[in-house]
């Protein structure tokens, strides 16, 4: 039998996906009951679960209406989110270097290498693993700076989720873009050239703003 939290999980997993593929569109109701009901499960699993998609920002949580999902983020909402990450991943360069270890170095390059060589597609289990794996590539140059004020800032944009939204029916079509620009970030943490990381990860980021608009103005 499954364990409260792998219930919680799955139905978060399955929500999740259902609202990135559309098949749950924006101002959708969710009620408890309901979703329940659909999955076979208490009302106790189900709510973890739509608290942990209000985190990720996927649906809102209104007063005496419940819960909704979010609309998807237009480009507005997107250079907001580029905006607070280049005030953070560039301007770390110094205490990244500083502190970052070997070992954590290798695992970005393994990161980047899981990320270019997985098969992708366009629907929302096909390239997931590419959102977590890249979610997980800045968040572990972020948790290098080994400032815990730096970390809860960096993790309270928590926009990955949302990033998702734009990948549906298209996959990763700059994979191969991306990973070398990466390779460039990893190469000047390597390096310990801070300059270079800065001018790296800035131009990594504005370039990926410019990438996600083009997602979205072609759906």
């Amino acid at each position: 039998m499954l364990q409260h939290e792998s219930i919680s999980f799955k139905v978060y997993e399955l929500l999740k996906q259902e609202i990135v593929s559309n098949q749950l569109e924006p101002g959708a109701r969710l009620i408890v009951s309901n979703i329940s009901k659909r999955f076979g499960v208490s009302g106790i699993p189900v709510r973890e679960a739509l608290f942990r998609l209000e985190a990720e920002k996927l649906i809102i949580l209104e007063h005496n209406k419940g819960f909704r999902v979010a609309e998807k983020p237009d480009a507005q909402d997107i250079y907001k989110w580029q905006q607070a990450r280049l005030l953070i991943e560039p301007a770390i360069a110094d205490i990244v270097l500083e502190n970052i270890t070997a070992s954590e170095i290798a695992y970005l390059r393994q990161l980047n290498i899981d990320m270019r060589t997985h098969e992708y597609g366009p629907h929302y289990e096909q390239y997931v693993y590419f959102i977590n794996l890249n979610a997980e590539f800045h968040k572990q140059i972020v948790m290098a700076s080994r400032n815990e004020l730096i970390i809860e800032m960096y993790n309270t944009l928590n926009y990955g989720p949302q990033v998702g939204r734009f990948h549906e029916n298209r996959g990763v079509p700059d994979l191969q873009l991306l990973c070398n620009e990466h390779d460039e970030i990893i190469d000047a943490i390597e390096a310990r050239n801070a300059d270079i990381y800065r001018e790296k990860t800035t131009e990594h980021i504005i370039l990926g703003f410019d990438r996600q608009i083009s997602f979205g103005s072609a759906g």
